[in-house]
């Protein structure tokens, strides 16, 4: 035998004991079952639970005015800039009147249970607006 040849015989059979120590030994039919890999969807739990829906009306409300502008991020998302110099994305609302550009005042609720695509800020679900 060529030195290449049991190189490679070493390899095939060093592969196979890799192989079978990677599986786990099924009790019930005595048949070696692979381990979870990689690429095999590992179930996760969620430690917040899902929205609700829309929030009560009257609890844990704010009403903020600030302009409306829209952001080109992931197919764009609109946002209020607030006069007190923070960003909040708007879920929800009349698109009548949460236009870009517009001076709005806005009623909703801080939701810390969801995540958007756009990340730009808190969210606020909108119960109501106006122009300001």
């Amino acid at each position: 035998m060529t030195t290449r040849l049991r190189m490679l015989i070493t390899v095939a059979l060093a592969s196979g004991v890799f192989v079978a120590g990677c599986a786990q030994a099924n009790p019930e039919n005595n048949v070696a079952t692979p381990s979870p890999s990689a690429s095999e969807p590992v179930p996760r739990l969620s430690a917040s639970p899902e929205p609700t829906g829309k929030p009560t009306p009257g609890a844990g409300e704010v009403t903020l005015t600030g302009m409306v502008e829209r952001l080109e991020i992931e197919g764009g998302c609109l946002v209020l800039r607030a006069d007190t110099a923070k960003t909040y994305e708007l879920k929800g609302g009349d698109p009548n009147t949460l236009k870009a550009g517009s001076r709005v005042t806005v009623t909703g609720k801080v939701r810390s249970d969801i995540m958007t695509v756009c990340q730009v800020g808190p969210v606020l679900e909108v119960i109501s607006s106006r122009p300001a």
